[in-house]
């Protein structure tokens, strides 16, 4: 199996790893794209560097265009998604922006050294048929008679 590498996001690194509210991955927009098309997982890093992924542990970013400079703040802790100009700091290109997301975690992920998140974009997927309509409710026939 051959896997390209992403790249349109670069994930520059995790901070504040284990501090409740305050843990995040800082991820930066090296092109123009829509979020809609990726995935953060967690992986378990092994000695020899391969990753490997953890089961149930995805986040899909949502529908959102970024444009190349922006930067993607991914706080593991519940929270609102916020959108603000980039800080003179960041040494950003103008009208960049940070888009802050919560995956909504009731606890914290990287303590674990080991574990290291990683980006997936979607190539391809495959959907089973949608079930056909049936109605869900209490039929005419099954209704009781009002008795006031």
């Amino acid at each position: 199996m051959s896997i390209g590498q992403v790249e349109s996001l670069d994930i520059v690194h995790v901070a504040d790893h284990g501090i409740p509210n305050e843990e995040h991955i800082a991820i930066f927009v090296e092109q123009n794209c829509n979020l809609a098309d990726f995935l953060l997982i967690i992986g378990l890093t092994g000695l020899e560097g391969q990753t490997t992924p953890v089961k149930d542990h995805m986040l899909w970013f949502g529908y959102e265009h970024v444009n190349e400079g922006d930067w993607i703040i991914v706080y593991t802790a519940a929270g609102s998604t916020r959108i603000q100009p980039a800080p003179d700091e960041l040494k950003a290109p103008p009208g960049a922006r940070v888009i802050s997301i919560h995956w909504g975690k009731d606890h914290t992920i990287f303590q674990n050294r080991s574990l290291a998140p990683m980006i997936v974009e979607i190539g391809a997927i495959g959907l089973s048929a949608p079930p056909e309509p049936k109605f869900q409710g209490v039929s005419q026939k099954e209704k009781q008679p009002r008795l006031f």
